[in-house]
C-alpha cells in the first residue's frame, strides 16, 4: 500500500539546470529566436523566480515576442520584490507600457520618480523624453499633437532619434494625420530615409485609407502606390509563397533553422515593402535556407540545397541582397 510520504516524493533537478536554461535562453534571444528563448527562460523562471538575471532575460524575451502583458506582470513583480537593477527594470516597464498604449501609467510612474527625487542625473533626460512623448499621445487622443511648425507644415519626425520616430509613427494609426501628411510623404520619397520608418509610414497611410498615389523610394528603387489598395506586409503573395516554401523544406528537417530563417525573412520583408527581392519565391526560399544553414555551418542542409539550385549566379545575387539587408539595423525600443 502506498503511503502519503511516497506520494510526496521530491522532484530532483539536474545539477545546474537553471544555469543551463538561462545560458541557452539568452543565446536564443541574442540569435533572434524569441519563441525558443521564451520557452527556455520560462522554465528557468519557474525554478528560480527571484533570480534577477533570469527575470530580466525573460522580460526581454517576452517583449521581443510581443507578449507585453506577461512581461508587464513580471516587471511589476520585480519592482515590488526589489529584484534586479531598479532603473533597468523601470526602463523595461515603461517601454512595455508604451507598447500597450498605457500612457497614463507612464506619466504617473515618471512623475512619481521625479517627485521622490530618485532619478539619477544621467537618466533625467531619458525619462523626460518618455514623459513628454506620453503626455503628447494623451493630448493627441483629443486633439492633434502640438508640435513645432516648419516651412512644410507640422513636423513630428524631423530632428528625432530613430527610436523616437518609431514610437511616434506607432501612435499615428489612432490619430488625425492630416497635419502631418506632407512630412510623411516627404519621408517616403527620400531614398536615404530609414527603410523601417518608410514601411511604418506606408502602414499608417494604409490604415487611414489614403486613396491617392504616393511615391516610395527605397535605395535605388522607386515606385508609385495607392496605400489603401496595398496588402499588409505579411499578406503579400511574395511573403506567403516564400514562407510556405521555407516551411515545407525546413520545418521538419530543422525547426531551429526554420525559425531563424523566418525571423530574418520577416524582418527583411518589412524593410523591403512594398518592394520585393527580384527572383521567384523558390529561389528566394533556397537562398534564405542556405544563408541560415551557413550561419549554423549545417553542411548537410547546404548540400541538399545545392541539389535544388539550377542557377548558381542567381542564387548568389539573392544571397548578396540578404547580406545587404542584414546590414540595415532595426530600431531598439
Amino acid at each position: 500500500m502506498t503511503n502519503e510520504k511516497d506520494n510526496k516524493r521530491k522532484i530532483v533537478y539536474f545539477p545546474r539546470l537553471k544555469e543551463r536554461l538561462l545560458e541557452k535562453g539568452v543565446q536564443a534571444l541574442e540569435e533572434g529566436k524569441y519563441g525558443e528563448s521564451t520557452e527556455l527562460l520560462s522554465q528557468a523562471y519557474q525554478l528560480e523566480p527571484h533570480n534577477p538575471d533570469v527575470s530580466t532575460a525573460l522580460v526581454l524575451s517576452l517583449y521581443e515576442n510581443k507578449n507585453y502583458h506577461e512581461a508587464k506582470d513580471i516587471c511589476k513583480e520585480m519592482l515590488l520584490e526589489g529584484i534586479g537593477d531598479y532603473f533597468e527594470v523601470i526602463d523595461m516597464y515603461l517601454m512595455i507600457l508604451i507598447q500597450l498604449n498605457e500612457h497614463q501609467e507612464v506619466v504617473h510612474t515618471i512623475h512619481a520618480l521625479f517627485d521622490e527625487r530618485e532619478v539619477p542625473f544621467e537618466k533625467e533626460e531619458h525619462f523626460e523624453k518618455l514623459l513628454s512623448f506620453s503626455e503628447k499621445v494623451i493630448k493627441g487622443k483629443e486633439e492633434p499633437l502640438k508640435v513645432t511648425e516648419s516651412e512644410n507644415g507640422l513636423s513630428i519626425l524631423t530632428g528625432k532619434s530613430l527610436e523616437e520616430q518609431t514610437l511616434i509613427l506607432a501612435q499615428l494609426v489612432n490619430q488625425n494625420i492630416r497635419p502631418y501628411v506632407k512630412e510623411l510623404l516627404s519621408f517616403l520619397q527620400d531614398n536615404t530615409a530609414h527603410h523601417f520608418l518608410q514601411t511604418m509610414i506606408l502602414n499608417v497611410l494604409r490604415e487611414h485609407g489614403l486613396s491617392e498615389k504616393v511615391t516610395v523610394a527605397k535605395g535605388e528603387k522607386q515606385t508609385e502606390v495607392i496605400p489603401s489598395k496595398l496588402h499588409d506586409v505579411f499578406e503579400t503573395a511574395f511573403f506567403i509563397n516564400t514562407s510556405k516554401w521555407l516551411e515545407e523544406f525546413l520545418s521538419h528537417q530543422s525547426p531551429t533553422l526554420y525559425e531563424q530563417a523566418m525571423e530574418i525573412f520577416k524582418r527583411h520583408s518589412f524593410l523591403l515593402y512594398p518592394f520585393e527581392i527580384d527572383s521567384d519565391y523558390k529561389r528566394i526560399g533556397v537562398a534564405y535556407a542556405y544563408y541560415v544553414a551557413s550561419l549554423y555551418e549545417d553542411r548537410q542542409v547546404q548540400q541538399e540545397l545545392d541539389g535544388l539550385v539550377d542557377n548558381q549566379k542567381d542564387l548568389h545575387t539573392v544571397l548578396e541582397k540578404i547580406e545587404e539587408l542584414e546590414r540595415v539595423s532595426s530600431p531598439t525600443i
